[in-house]
C-alpha cells in the first residue's frame, strides 16, 4: 500500500459498484476529485482507515459527480464484485498542489474554529457540498447543536493550515440561527 510520511490517505471517489460488463466500475466524487485523476495512472482502493490496494487505472470517464473506471486486472463482474463499497484513494504527498487560498476538505476536518472576537465555536467535523459555497459543520465542544458556517472567504477570514485554526467574523445573525 502506498501512503506518505503521515499515513494519510483521502478518498477522491466513494461507493464503488459495478457499472455493465468486463468489470467495469462506478464510484461517486468527492468535491476536487477528479482533478486527482487527471495524468494518474494508478489508484489505492480500499476504506479508511483498513488497508488499499494498488491498482492501474485502463480508463476513466467522468459525468455530472460520477466516476465510470476500468482497472487494469479487473475484467469481469466477478472481480469487481470484490471492489464493490469501497473507495478510490489516494496519499495525501501525491496531490495536486492547489492555488494560493484554496484547501482540500480533508485539511480542514478537525480544525478548531473562533471568531475573530475569539469566542471558540468548536471543530469542523465535515464539510457539506450545497452547491453554493460549502458548509463547515462545526461540533462545539460543550455539546450543543452543530454551527453550519458557510466557507466563504467574506466569513472564513483567515484559514491557518500549521495552527489548525479558522477565524470566522460571521454576519449578524449567522450564530443566533443556531441559537448560540
Amino acid at each position: 500500500m502506498d501512503r506518505d510520511e503521515t499515513g494519510r490517505l483521502l478518498p477522491i471517489a466513494t461507493g464503488l459498484r459495478l457499472r455493465g460488463a468486463g468489470g467495469r466500475l462506478t464510484a461517486t466524487l468527492v468535491e476536487g476529485g477528479i482533478d486527482q485523476l487527471r495524468g494518474r495512472d494508478w489508484v489505492l482502493v480500499g476504506r479508511l482507515p483498513g488497508p488499499a490496494t494498488r491498482y492501474n487505472v485502463e480508463t476513466y470517464t467522468a459525468y455530472g459527480r460520477k466516476l465510470a473506471l476500468k482497472l487494469r486486472g479487473i475484467d469481469d463482474a466477478e472481480a469487481a464484485t470484490h471492489l464493490a463499497g469501497l473507495d478510490i484513494l489516494l496519499p495525501c504527498n501525491g496531490l495536486l498542489a492547489l492555488p494560493e487560498g484554496a484547501y482540500y476538505i480533508f485539511e480542514l476536518v478537525g480544525m478548531r474554529v473562533t471568531t475573530r472576537a475569539g469566542r471558540d465555536l468548536g471543530t469542523v467535523r465535515r464539510v457539506d457540498d450545497t452547491g453554493a459555497a460549502p458548509l463547515l459543520v462545526v461540533t462545539p465542544d460543550a455539546g450543543g447543536p452543530e454551527i453550519l458556517i458557510p466557507a466563504a472567504r467574506s466569513i472564513c477570514t483567515v484559514i491557518d493550515r500549521d495552527a489548525r485554526r479558522i477565524e470566522v467574523e460571521p454576519p449578524e445573525g449567522l450564530l443566533e440561527i443556531d441559537e448560540l
